[in-house]
This record gives structure tokens, sequence and C-alpha cells, in this order.
């Protein structure tokens, strides 16, 4: 990505700061893509996961939880929906098993055709000042809901310079060009203040990179998008989002419909909120100490959960984990591997 990048020695303190400050840029690329056609793409998800998406409409967007028939958590995906056309947002590496997973569960009277889609680039954009910066290079989004989304496009006009004339004459600009450049704009789950998701054709990827360049976004690795992630509080698919955990123990009450009716799931987590009653709850965790992912939470000498992300960087060391509800309601210091761990 030939975007703003910090030195390597002060990488994540200038990341981490440009992301509260102004706004940052990630490459996003191993997310999958689905695209669903028919007249059943949204009756499929809105039968088989927890968001009610049966009438999204065009320009709408909508996450949703795919769980298995005891309600654990397959993925969390994003829908955006089209005239004719839904596209699938999934996690890392995940399109191949879900498109596999959706095609198992088509029935023989639906019209849907369910394909990967390649060949894409998507990028996060996150921070303070993420929407207004987008405006400012003429990727207007800040109207956005969370979760919808437009295309936007922006003139582009390319010139290749003649070489210098040896005799000393001006050099003139030959071969010029100027076409569209089109750019799907999302708005995404904020991190550090704001988020976005931009999806573009790879051909105009030298060209996008010089507009955000040129407007000021400093691009991050993956250290750093993972140290703010972490600090904002976002589950991610293979750390929090697993078989292992359900949907309103991972917080994502907003993904989930209470009215909507049968789904895939729908009579376990129905269950747990109408009692009330979540087993573990996924916490925000300020460690006195670096810790691991995958350390084992303990109070009171017994285990009551485990550390699913940390990461350590310039606001100190961050984590994320699963807690018993009971040792969280009782106030009960947490520690892992004798660091204490402060919630948040």
């Amino acid at each position: 990505m030939t975007l703003n990048k910090p030195a390597p020695e002060n990488a994540l303190a200038e990341a981490y700061q440009a992301a509260h400050e102004a706004a940052v840029v990630v490459d996003h690329s191993a997310r999958g893509l689905i695209e669903l056609k028919g007249r059943s793409r949204l009756d499929l998800i809105n039968r088989m996961s927890t968001q009610a998406v049966k009438e999204l409409q065009e320009w709408q967007g909508a996450a949703t939880v795919l769980t298995t028939d005891i309600g654990r958590i397959i993925d969390r995906v994003v829908l955006y929906a089209s005239d004719d056309r839904v596209l699938m947002l999934t996690g890392e590496g995940h399109a191949d098993a879900l498109v596999q997973y959706l095609r198992r569960n088509v029935f023989f009277n639906d019209d849907l055709r369910v394909t990967r889609l390649d060949g894409l680039l998507l990028l996060g954009v996150y921070g303070r000042r993420a929407g207004e910066m987008l405006a400012e290079v003429g990727l207007e989004s800040e109207a956005l809901p969370l979760h919808h989304w437009r295309v936007s496009s922006i003139p582009i006009i390319q010139a290749q310079m003649a070489p210098i004339d040896p005799g000393g004459g001006v050099p003139r600009a030959n071969n010029i060009t100027a076409f569209e450049l089109f750019c799907m704009i999302f708005r995404a789950d904020p991190i550090a203040g704001d988020g976005y998701y931009l999806l573009f054709q790879p051909e105009h990827a030298e060209q996008l990179f010089t507009l955000l360049s040129l407007g000021g976004f400093t691009a991050i690795d993956e250290d750093a998008y993972d140290y703010l992630r972490i600090e904002a509080g976002r589950p991610r698919f293979g750390r929090e989002l697993t078989l292992d955990y359900i949907p309103l123990e991972a917080g994502l009450w907003d993904d989930v419909s209470f009215s909507k009716g049968c789904y895939t799931g729908q009579e376990i987590i129905a269950r747990m909120e109408s009692r009330g009653k979540i087993a573990k709850r996924l916490v925000r965790l300020r460690p006195a100490s670096p810790v691991a992912a995958g350390a084992e939470i303990v109070a009171n000498g017994r285990p009551v959960g485990t550390i699913t992300s940390a990461a350590d960087g310039p606001a100190g060391p961050v984590a994320l984990g699963y807690v018993k509800t009971g040792a969280l309601d009782e106030g009960l210091e947490l520690k892992a591997g004798g660091v204490t761990l402060a919630t948040l």
C-alpha cells in the first residue's frame, strides 16, 4: 500500500496517534466477500441468522450472526443490499466455508445463487476524523447510517509527462487520460471514533492510494489495527467470534432480533434473553502488564474465563476476554498469569 507510513521504529505509536487525531487505513482484503442473487437472497439469511434482514432495501445494510442449532457463533457477517443482489462480508479467510454452508441450506424451491467474489480490494478506514477526511478527498460518507452504503465516483485525470528537452524547453504532458474512479463506501463499526470500508477494483488502487495519501491518511499494519480494535472492544472472527460462544455473550445484542421469529439457533438465544442468564460475557480488560491471548483468567484461585485477544502499545496493555458473569457481578479481582486485570 503506497500510503503515508510511520517510520518502523515508531510505527505503532504514530499509528495510534494518527487514529485518535485524524484517520488511518488498513488492508482488509483477507476478509471474504460473497454475492447472493435471486428472489430468495434475503429469505435465506433471514431464516439462518439472528437479525431481521428480510426487508432490507437498496443502499441499506445490517450486521447479523450465523449460528449453529445450539446458538454458537459461526460468523458475524455484514449484508449490503442492492436492487438485485446482496453482498455478504465475512470473517478473514471464511468465505469458502460459508459459501458451502449457505448452499447446503438452500431449499429446492429457493431462487438463489451463492458465489464467492474475488479480485476486489477492501480497505478499513478508522479514526476520529475518518468521515470528514474521506469527504475532503471526494468520498462523501458521513451521513451514512451504520452498515449502510453508497457508491462514490471521483474524476481522475492522468498525464504522462514527455521527457525534458535537453535544450532547456519546458516538459509537456502527453497521453492525457480521464476516467471515473468508482468506490463503494460502507459505514462500519467505529474504531478510535469512526469507521468505514472502501471496496474497489485493483486497477484503481494506485489512484485511490495517491488520493488518500494526499488527503493525510496514514497506512497502518495488522498489529496496529489489532491494538486499536482491542482497545475499542471490537470482537473478531477466530478470536472472540468462534463456536465456543453465543452472540449475547459476545455483546452482539444489536445484531439480534427478538421479534422476527424462527431462525437457526433461535431457541437457545431467546431462552438466554428471556431468563436473563448469560453464563459469561466478553469484556474489555486493562492488564497491569502484558498478557497473552489464550491465558486463563482466575478469581480467588478458580478459573473464570479466558483471554481471547491481547496486545501492548502506546496506551499500555489491552485485552479482551470472556469472564463468568458471576465473577463480574461480584466484583472479584481477576488475574491472568499472575497479572491483575481491570475491567473497563
